[in-house]
């Protein structure tokens, strides 16, 4: 006789009634990847605040997991200290409040970057310890290039490149862009910074207000297919293309920097023609 199956949040069956709630779960397992959970850990958590306390078997079954997999994905669950294991014969597991988790995984990420932030100039020390054995040659000098994934790394380079800026910053991309690199402050970088902002965005028919608090002179709007498109260009001297932009989620969001003078060249010249072209927002 088949087992009987066990229909959770998690099936694709389109004719089940919870099959209405699959694009909220995925969204909600998403975000528990953005704070670090895996894939398999944001499923056993998701499927024990909802379900309430399970064994591993019944947690494997649900899931359909692998028995040993299902306890070692509790096992790593509880020492985050999202998951509790009740004293009973076989062990039930159960998970604390969603509110209660998010804060306790953001403490933990807190401490970490801490401990991080306190070993920097031990680090540093012991790095000034070692002699340099590079001897400079023109091979050391050629141009460079860096992938980088994610919007952490990527907000990061946009920083070095702001502070290294003197001249000019210039920013093309969609008013969604826009919108994340005005919340991660890079507007509050370059306004702090000697160097000249221009940017060009795609049309709007609802413009954010901070982007009217600034200086109209140096914003272009430009009807094209630019909301694809993304890349910031710093003193004509490197340049940082984004393959996939805030169209893409933002676990998925790349980028490619580089220095290479010919690159450089081309989309300061791109630039230039869209600024031509584009008209004053107002």
């Amino acid at each position: 006789m088949d087992e009987e199956k066990i229909i959770t949040i998690f099936d694709n069956d389109s004719e089940t009634e919870l099959y209405k709630h699959k694009i909220t779960l995925e969204r909600i397992k998403n975000e528990l990847i953005d704070f670090g959970l895996t894939s398999n850990q944001s499923k056993v958590f998701i499927y024990l605040g909802k379900y309430g306390s399970k064994t591993a078997a019944e947690i494997a079954k649900a899931l359909q997991l692998p028995r040993t997999e299902t306890y070692h994905l509790v096992n790593s669950l509880q020492n985050l200290g999202l998951v509790t294991a009740e004293l009973a014969h076989p062990t039930k597991y159960s998970v604390m409040e969603m509110k209660q988790a998010i804060e306790t995984l953001v403490k933990q990420e807190q401490q970490r970057i801490n401990s991080l932030a306190g070993k920097e100039e031990s680090l540093s020390e012991l790095w000034k310890q070692i002699p340099f054995y590079v001897v400079e040659t023109d091979e050391s000098k050629s141009e460079k290039m860096q992938l980088l994934h994610g919007m952490g790394p990527i907000i990061n380079k946009i920083k070095e490149m702001v502070e290294s800026s003197s001249e000019s910053f210039k920013i093309y991309g969609s008013i969604l862009d826009v919108l994340r690199f005005y919340h991660s402050d890079v507007f509050d970088w370059i306004e702090e910074s000697t160097s000249k902002l221009q940017m060009i965005i795609s049309p709007v028919s609802k413009t954010p207000e901070f982007i009217s608090e600034l200086d109209q002179e140096k914003i272009r709007t430009i009807a094209s297919d630019s909301d694809s498109k993304c890349f910031i260009i710093n003193d004509a001297k490197e340049v940082l293309i984004f393959m996939r932009n805030a169209t893409h989620p933002t676990r998925q969001t790349f980028a490619w920097w580089s220095d290479s003078e010919t690159l450089v060249n081309i989309m300061t010249s791109l630039f230039e023609l869209s600024w031509e072209k584009g008209e004053k927002l107002y």
